[in-house]
């Protein structure tokens, strides 16, 4: 029988927010038992991104492989088989809040993500033009949940409750507020501080909702469409 989760933190060397709040929690004695590993241990001692290559670039991995990266997202992803749900933690600069991001919206995956209390739930399908081959993208069921701003105390006592909740709660916890969004282009150029995350926006004429805006050299933003629930069944 398959546990049910298991929580990733520090795929990325510079995002210390799932390390800092998995070790915290663990040390909550009213927390049932807490599975969790840090994604990439050597880039979070030396704070970096990544050592040879993005390890959530690097899926499905191989074990044999001469970058590190590659050799661990092996790991990783060999470990996610004996869970039931997966969730890998990341963090940004952006003030974008906590949300859900779905790489493989498959039916397991989107009702996953509909169940947990996070209100804003991004599909952002792997493409060469934009990401490709993340951790989440090869687990049996789950996602990744982004937080912005990472270093924010009240982003990071959020997503404490929303773990602890999750650990403490016997069944499934139902979120039926959803906004769903799914990743279409981004604008190039810098950041315009006007752009907010999940806020309907007009820039040459066209209506969209920004991502991470802010958080990339020469990217001013990602842009997103909101959608329905059963336009995801055209998935």
């Amino acid at each position: 029988m398959k546990k049910k989760f298991l929580f990733i933190g520090g795929t990325h060397g510079d995002e210390k927010i799932g390390v800092d709040i998995l070790a915290a929690i663990q040390k909550d004695r009213t927390v049932r038992r807490l599975d969790w590993i840090v994604g990439n241990g050597k880039a979070v001692q030396k704070n970096k991104r990544y050592i040879d290559v993005d390890l959530n670039r690097a899926a499905p991995g191989n074990s044999k492989a001469k970058e590190y990266e590659k050799r661990r997202a092996w790991e990783i992803l060999k470990l996610a088989k004996k869970y039931k749900y997966v969730i890998d933690i990341h963090g940004t600069k952006s003030s974008s809040g906590i949300f859900i991001i779905v790489t493989n919206p498959k039916i397991e995956n989107l009702i996953f993500a509909a169940s947990l209390p996070v209100r804003n739930v991004v599909i952002w399908v792997a493409k060469k033009s934009e990401i490709i081959n993340p951790l989440s993208e090869y687990f049996p069921c789950g996602l990744e949940i982004e937080c912005g701003p990472q270093n924010s105390k009240k982003i990071r006592k959020k997503l404490r409750k929303i773990i602890t909740d999750l650990l403490k709660n016997n069944s499934d916890i139902k979120n039926t507020k959803s906004r769903i969004f799914q990743v279409y282009g981004r604008v190039e150029g810098s950041w315009n501080p006007q752009l907010k995350d999940f806020e309907e926006t007009i820039i040459n004429g066209e209506k969209f909702y920004p991502l991470l805006a802010g958080q990339y050299q020469n990217i001013t933003c990602y842009k997103m469409k909101k959608i329905d629930f059963l336009d995801l069944l055209a998935y």
